[in-house]
């Protein structure tokens, strides 16, 4: 009876360990969480913007990526124009290797770290 126990409790400490080991693998290799709603604010001399980014997941590594860009020219008196509208919808494709997503017409490199998103050299913050 002690035998047939413990051989019991031997499988099953194995098959615990083998799904523990099943889970860590494939939780290693999933791929990275980037959707999400991104903003960044940025003024100058000429204008003031408000640019938004949502990154959604599409299929493996790719991914498109809506822009919404809200600004003002500043006229010659300093004051701010008429708020105007941009729009844009890009596709964008993920290499795990080098951590960098690339957007496929014009070239614009896209990285992600903690919360932020670099596009080019401009930081935009997660808000989702």
């Amino acid at each position: 009876m002690e035998l047939v126990f413990k051989t019991r409790s031997t499988n099953y400490l194995r098959l615990a360990l083998i799904a523990v080991l099943f889970i860590s693998f494939f939780g290693c290799h999933s791929q990275p969480d980037f959707n999400g709603t991104y903003v960044n604010h940025a003024s100058g001399e000429f204008s003031v913007a408000d640019d938004t980014l949502k990154v959604e997941h599409v299929q493996e590594q790719q991914y498109l990526i809506h822009r919404k860009t809200g600004y003002r020219e500043i006229a010659e008196d300093g004051k701010p124009g008429k708020l105007q509208w941009r729009t844009e919808e890009w596709q964008a494709v993920y290499d795990a290797g080098t951590r960098v997503m690339t957007e496929s017409r014009k070239g614009r490199t896209l990285t992600f770290e903690k919360g932020t998103l670099t596009l080019e050299r401009s930081n935009y913050r997660r808000v989702n």
